[in-house]
């Protein structure tokens, strides 16, 4: 299982990254984030880390951390039950019942709207509002993307692309699983990743679904995502391989846009 994630390390700010991870930058989807502590409060900022009060109208990822699975003890609650509801909007996770730290959904926020997010279990502690602006549209980072050239689909078809550069030393290979229902693993030497060394990864993915992929986040000052890595796509199905460079800090992997995700660690 990977390794519990401390409060403080999960907000340090990633390392410097001297590795460039792709031809290609895009503006990421912006993100706001419910980022609990172990006494199930949680502060509610957006991708510079600053407390999210008024926002433009658009699409965003909401995404919710703790910084261990709180499910496994440790925390004033066994699960969080983050809320947030307004126009369009009624969304809510407890995180897998308290088995995961992270999960990520899509969001779109009306222009003039008032939203209000708040921990079910704890509303008088948590419940605070925000609102949208009437114009204006919302934006983010540019985070580099990388994936695979290849466009085919057809069930095993390798690929053999190398994100990143060789500066970083060949540590060894990891492999990564993406079910048919979208469940993920990433394993190194056969166990589950929680800690890995800076440097050069081939990775294997074998991906039995249709609607999920297997993304790489890099997380930088309050989570917010500082570079992504697509490995598989959502409608690729079959056997990937790639090399990948993993600079130090702190990574999560996800199915995609959306859903719950596992966080590891990349020490020096």
């Amino acid at each position: 299982m990977p390794v519990p994630i401390s409060s403080a390390l999960a907000l340090v700010l990633a390392a410097a990254f001297a590795l460039s991870l792709g031809p290609s930058s895009r503006a990421a989807t912006p993100s706001l984030y419910a980022n609990y502590v172990p006494n199930c409060t949680f502060t509610f900022v957006n991708d510079t880390g600053a407390p999210a009060t008024t926002v433009a109208p658009g699409q965003y990822q909401i995404v919710v951390f703790t910084p261990f699975a709180f499910g496994a003890g440790g925390a004033s609650c066994e699960f969080v039950q983050f809320h947030l509801t307004g126009p369009g909007v009624n969304l809510s996770t407890d995180l897998g019942g308290g088995d995961v730290e992270v999960e990520q959904q899509a969001v779109t926020l009306q222009p003039g709207g008032t939203y209000t997010v708040q921990d079910d279990g704890r509303p008088g502690q948590t419940r605070r509002t925000f609102t949208v602006a009437t114009s204006g549209s919302a934006t983010s980072t540019t985070t580099t993307t990388s994936s695979s050239t290849s466009t085919s689909t057809t069930k095993g078809t390798p690929s053999k692309d190398i994100v990143g550069s060789g500066l970083l030393p060949l540590r060894g290979a990891l492999a990564a699983t993406v079910g048919a229902t979208g469940a993920l693993r990433l394993l190194y030497k056969g166990h589950s990743v929680g800690t890995l060394r800076a440097g050069r990864y081939t990775a294997t993915v074998t991906d039995a679904s249709k609607k999920a992929g297997f993304v790489l986040h890099l997380l930088g000052k309050s989570r917010a995502v500082v570079r992504s890595v697509t490995v598989s796509g959502g409608s690729f199905v079959g056997n990937r391989k790639t090399t990948l460079s993993l600079g130090k800090g702190q990574w999560l992997f996800l199915p995609g846009q959306g859903g719950k995700g596992t966080f590891f660690i990349v020490t020096a």
